[in-house]
């Protein structure tokens, strides 16, 4: 390690710098290649997969992620794939899947922008000023561990001469513990690259490697949390009030995702928030994540049933040792409620895990639902970092780009609103839309502001 962190300093950076700005982007037999157009992902779905192996990337960066993504919420006429990569030769040692979005107006560029696919999605590229990070939850860079440094300092240079000749480029949802933050930040924070860091999201997770067993594990949970979850687990047992199906073929998948749909609406669309499955898009994500995750062994999705049928659902994926609690649905008004049928599927998840050979975590993903401290006091967390390069346009592209990013937030604000009248509606009906809705967001906003005190 000190071998390599003496050898990246070999070159000034201004003869680096230099060399890049004459297309000389290699550095000790490395060389950076970039991956445009949907033509991408067959190029290199080999490679990405056994990278994503390879370096214990989490599910969201898997090429079965990003290209089930990309086709539900990436294409769309301003946008394109935008695949970095780093080669040893033959050998591939990095991969950052960006794709690009543009605003244009008269077939002028007024904006690019670029991010890790997974993140953002928005149905309109055109107004893209505004963020909007997405449904995955971790994101990163794919780096061969013994190249780290080299790819830090590459991506540093590549960012500080805007190599790739992006307006703005983002990273959504990278982990305290992802190569950006641990490799890539600490090395730009020692150049005179600007940038923006925000943190984003809370992530719980737990770790398994501290447990031997169930029991042990309990034990070492916090007192009121031990009781909760042992008098859920007393209702598990044969002569309790529900029970716990585990899917095991694909019929039995099939059949639970139905369930777990119905149940999940149910329970938002009566808060009075749409609910995830009311994209369109999101429900194909989900199907067809479902059915690469059952064929390869990904797949954990079980459900509690009561005396009066399904009565929970969790879905979870299992990639390189982790399993990931994606999304579950649960009726609230079913008679084994109180007994929080739905922790129970975790419970039972974890129970499992414990006995699998090689997992060591379960991630409960972003969010600091109280639940999830039943269960862990660890955490991470996520961050947005963000380059925006200095605008030399003309004053009028600039005042047009100021004119469409108050249509965007209107744009983004309408529809939202028009999702939540229109749950109102269905719930209520179309003569109590307008006071149900009223009364949602007063309730949303006191909520809001009791949260912020």
């Amino acid at each position: 390690m000190q071998l390599l962190q003496f050898q990246e300093e070999i070159m000034s950076d201004n003869e680096y710098v230099s060399n890049v700005k004459q297309g000389k982007f290699a550095e000790y037999g490395l060389s950076i290649e970039i991956y445009e157009g949907e033509n991408a992902f067959d190029q290199l779905a080999s490679d990405w997969i056994d990278l994503a192996r390879q370096t214990d990337a989490m599910v969201c960066m898997t090429y079965e992620w990003a290209r089930t993504w990309w086709k539900y919420f990436g294409k769309n006429s301003q946008r394109s794939p935008y695949i970095v990569t780093v080669w040893n030769g033959s050998k591939i040692v990095a991969l950052a899947p960006f794709y690009k979005g543009v605003t244009k107006l008269n077939g002028n560029v007024l904006e690019s922008r670029l991010q890790l696919i997974g993140s953002g999605g928005s149905e309109n590229e055109q107004l893209g000023y505004l963020d909007d990070y997405g449904i995955s939850d971790f994101l990163d860079i794919l780096v061969d561990e013994k190249y780290r440094f080299h790819v830090a300092r590459i991506f540093c240079k590549a960012i500080g001469v805007n190599y790739f000749e992006a307006d703005k480029i983002t990273f959504h949802q990278a982990r305290d513990d992802s190569f950006i933050m641990k490799y890539f930040l600490p090395r730009l924070k020692k150049t005179n690259v600007e940038y923006n860091l925000e943190k984003t999201d809370t992530c719980p997770f737990i770790d398994l490697s501290r447990h031997e067993s169930m029991k042990g594990y309990i034990k070492k949970l916090k007192s009121n949390a031990r009781r909760r979850i042992k008098k859920t687990r007393r209702e598990m047992a044969p002569e309790g009030c529900f029970s716990i199906k585990k899917c095991e073929t694909w019929d039995d998948v099939e059949k639970a995702t139905e369930s777990l749909i119905r149940l999940h609406q149910d329970r938002w669309n009566k808060i009075g928030f749409p609910g995830v499955f009311h994209d369109d898009r999101f429900t194909g994500f989900f199907k067809e994540t479902l059915r690469y995750a059952f064929d390869n062994g990904w797949l954990w999705f079980s459900q509690a049933e009561d005396e009066e049928g399904v009565c929970a659902c969790r879905m979870l994926l299992r990639y390189n040792n982790r399993y990931f609690d994606y999304i579950s649905g649960f009726d609230d008004e079913s008679p084994s409620s109180k007994y929080r049928p739905g922790i129970a599927l975790l419970v039972k998840l974890i129970e499992d895990a414990l006995e699998e050979e090689g997992v060591s975590h379960v991630e409960l993903l972003r969010g600091e639902e109280g639940y999830k401290y039943d269960f862990t006091k660890d955490n991470l967390s996520n961050w947005k970092l963000t380059f925006t390069y200095k605008d030399d346009q003309k004053m009028s592209k600039k005042w047009t780009r100021s004119a469409l990013t108050a249509i965007a937030m209107f744009y983004k604000r309408a529809r939202a609103e028009t999702k939540l009248m229109k749950v109102q509606k269905e719930n209520r009906g179309i003569f109590q839309m307008i006071p149900q809705y009223l009364l949602f967001r007063w309730n949303s906003y006191k909520i809001k502001r009791n949260s912020s005190n």
